[in-house]
């Protein structure tokens, strides 16, 4: 259907129509969104918080919130300390200031590796602890009372005789000199914070019930555009003309334009800009695209590690030695394909110019290479780019590319267009997935050593595959932990043992993904520890703990999950219990998978994880990102894959590029806390791992042949 004249019903009211089959109300477009930091009238701004004279306290979150609940999780820090009452505190994203807002690892603003709420923690400890130490001080002033006798309780001020909301004393505080150091809470006085408090409803969930909150592929402004862009169809390959005049001739085309990575229409709509975008013509140089399919990409990435010398190499101990008076010796070889990240909300972004003022909204993951792109292109200095950063429908990583390609396009566009109209940029699913970037294609070749009782005494592991680090250092020997982490090698205690990786070159444009390498290390060490344990004839619990003697939380976690899963009692009849353990992002997690039926047809009956991340913030939270982890991760595990034909993706949609059902998901999910630490580390990423592992170890256990290739069922043709 296209546009028709006189109907205004956007996305949003069509699904509510759709699922209702009554429009209950109208969201708001978004426009006129402030792009800095909203100001509190006649309050207490600080960097991270501001106090209005209502009482409302607004965080500004400096991480992007991509649907995992982080921007809940970083306002909980902050209203703890300030004692703030939960119901009044709201959230916007910060703006792009780097010398305000840097992630403090990476020295650039900035989400990811599940790093955000351990980065922040300290900072917004403070932001929460100052601003109520402010408060105090302007009520104990006013009221001619010691400090000492002001007390604060769910966003109250109270003193003998006297009591007041923060809003009431917000702009006296904010005139106040800001104090330093100010004493932070103890664990025993938190209410909002750690297992055993109360839970805490996300600040997100009432908009995004009502259908009110604005994403990048929301919102709009008067007179805007809508712009799509032509791509190669094969990766890499670049335009060397075209013929725009079918398409400019189409109803509501404005303009057609050439832009680096194709040709752009901009058009009233976006449904009149893809049916433009069908009518062109367009002649591709295709001397720098691949023209291999991903199973000729594979196999070459195999060659490469029986033919050259590795980019990277680690041993410990006498390998050699050690394979030579082995007992028996086990080998396995994995296959993980590229994987497209297909968030629910692909890349889209719109923005205008205004008295020589970039306005730009979407959901920025790396705001400030993404702010310097737009600079660039546009000639702008830096400070005449405002991003507002709204939430982001999913990311697992693709909003992060270090050339923020799909801001670098919507900043190429908007120039194109001459600054005519404010311009929206949208890329569709089939864009996305079809146009990279992905998980890169890695190879595995695991060998291990048993001594005759089925001990571990050799191991050695070969890799081959893309880095997704760009301008990465030549130096000899570098370690790219974007590769490397959660190998074998580093989580299993072994005698002797080798690692390898072999850095081969493709023109598929990759990038990192959730869990960064771990989504294929981690999956591969599993299953093959797995292995070895049916090799010794051991149970895989014990056989696990064995080898965690210098892991003590990972085998902590393991302790638990099989506790938990009753894993010393037998399974019910037809029942199959198998497990995983994986460290990555800073926390520890094991899970038990239990299936039933057959490895043909199954059903993952029960999944049970016990987490160690740090101080447990937000309990809730976390169960729900290591229930969502697990689902994404056995999505791709068990069916994710993108396919090259001659360097053409085949997969552009959901149709083909398969996801977990509803009815795949385990029936029943438990998370169990280890909750000792004094100081959070990530969630978002580590759950996506070992319950793939898991499930393929009991497959295996029910009969499937060993697993080569990913996805389990999707067999790759001519497997390397």
């Amino acid at each position: 259907m296209g546009p028709t004249p006189g109907v205004t019903l956007n996305r949003r009211g069509f699904l509510v129509l759709a699922s209702s089959g009554l429009l209950l109300g109208v969201a708001g477009t978004g426009a006129g969104r402030g792009l800095s930091s909203p100001a509190a009238p006649d309050g207490l701004v600080q960097r991270f918080l501001s106090i209005d004279w209502e009482g409302t306290v607004t965080v500004f979150a400096k991480h992007l919130d991509m649907g995992q609940g982080i921007w809940s999780g970083l306002a909980s820090i902050v209203a703890e300390e300030l004692d703030a009452d939960w119901s009044r505190v709201r959230v916007v994203g910060a703006p792009a200031r780097v010398a305000d807002y840097a992630h403090n690892a990476f020295r650039e603003q900035t989400t990811g590796g599940s790093t955000s709420t351990a980065n922040s923690w300290d900072e917004l400890r403070r932001a929460g602890a100052t601003a109520r130490a402010m408060l105090v001080r302007a009520a104990a002033q006013a009221w001619q009372v010691p400090e000492a006798l002001v007390r604060t309780r769910n966003g109250r001020l109270i003193a003998p005789g006297h009591a007041a909301g923060y809003g009431d004393f917000a702009a006296a505080a904010g005139r106040l000199p800001v104090p330093v150091d100010v004493p932070l809470k103890s664990r025993a006085d938190w209410r909002l914070l750690g297992i055993g408090a109360e839970a805490l409803p996300r600040t997100d969930t009432g908009a995004k019930t009502r259908g009110a909150t604005v994403y990048g592929i929301d919102g709009t402004w008067p007179d805007m555009r809508h712009a799509v862009i032509a791509r190669c169809p094969r990766i890499g390959g670049r335009l060397r003309g075209y013929d725009g005049t079918a398409a400019r001739a189409m109803p509501g085309v404005d303009m057609v334009v050439e832009v680096p990575s194709g040709v752009a229409v901009i058009a009233r709509t976006t449904w009149h800009a893809i049916r433009a975008r069908e009518a062109l013509r367009i002649d591709w140089d295709m001397r720098s695209a691949e023209t291999r399919s991903d199973s000729a990409i594979a196999a070459d990435f195999a060659r490469a590690m029986e033919e050259g010398a590795p980019a990277y190499a680690d041993t410990r101990g006498d390998p050699d030695t050690a394979f030579a008076r082995a007992h028996r010796v086990v080998e396995a070889r994995f296959r993980f394909p590229y994987l497209a990240h297909a968030p629910m909300e692909p890349p889209c972004i719109s923005g205008r110019m205004v008295g020589g003022v970039c306005e730009v909204r979407a959901g920025f993951q790396s705001q400030t290479r993404n702010q310097q792109a737009i600079a660039d292109i546009l000639g702008l200095p830096l400070d005449r780019v405002l991003l507002d950063t709204v939430p982001a429908g999913g990311s697992f990583g693709r909003r992060a590319s270090f050339d923020s390609d799909w801001v670098a396009e919507f900043a190429h566009v908007l120039k194109a267009s001459r600054w005519r109209w404010p311009i929206k940029l949208t890329r569709t699913r089939e864009d996305d997935v079809t146009g990279g970037y992905y998980r890169p294609l890695m190879i595995h070749a695991m060998r291990a050593g048993l001594d005759r009782k089925g001990r571990l005494i050799a191991f050695d592991q070969r890799m081959a595959g893309q880095s997704v680090t760009p301008n990465a250092p030549d130096v000899p020997n570098w370690r790219d932990w974007t590769v490397l982490e959660g190998v074998f090698h580093e989580l299993y205690a072994c005698p002797a043992s080798r690692l390898r990786w072999w850095k081969t070159p493709a023109r598929v444009p990759v990038l990192t993904y959730r869990s960064i390498s771990n989504n294929h290390t981690g999956i591969a060490k599993e299953i093959f520890v797995d292995r070895l344990a049916r090799a010794a004839g051991a149970d895989p619990v014990a056989y696990r703990l064995a080898l965690l003697e210098h892991e003590p939380r990972q085998a902590a976690v393991l302790r638990l999950a099989a506790e938990k899963a009753g894993w010393s009692d037998p399974p019910p009849p037809g029942v199959t219990r198998a497990v995983a353990v994986h460290r990555s992002e800073g926390s520890f997690i094991a899970q038990v998978a239990q299936l039933s039926g057959t490895a043909q047809d199954f059903r993952i009956e029960r999944m049970v994880t016990a987490i160690d991340c740090g101080l447990a913030l937000n309990p809730d939270t976390v169960r729900a990102q290591v229930e969502g982890g697990t689902g994404f991760g056995l999505s791709a595990g068990l069916y994710g894959r993108v396919t090259l034909d001659g360097g053409a993706a085949q997969d552009a949609n959901f149709d083909t590029y398969r996801v977990l059902r509803m009815n795949e998901m385990p029936r029943v999910m438990e998370t169990h806390f280890i909750d000792g630490a004094d100081r959070p580390s990530g969630v978002g990423e580590p759950g996506s791992v070992p319950g793939t592992a898991a499930v393929v170890n009991a497959l295996e256990r029910m009969g499937l042949p060993p697993v080569e290739s990913f996805p389990v069922f999707a067999p790759m043709p001519d497997q390397a």
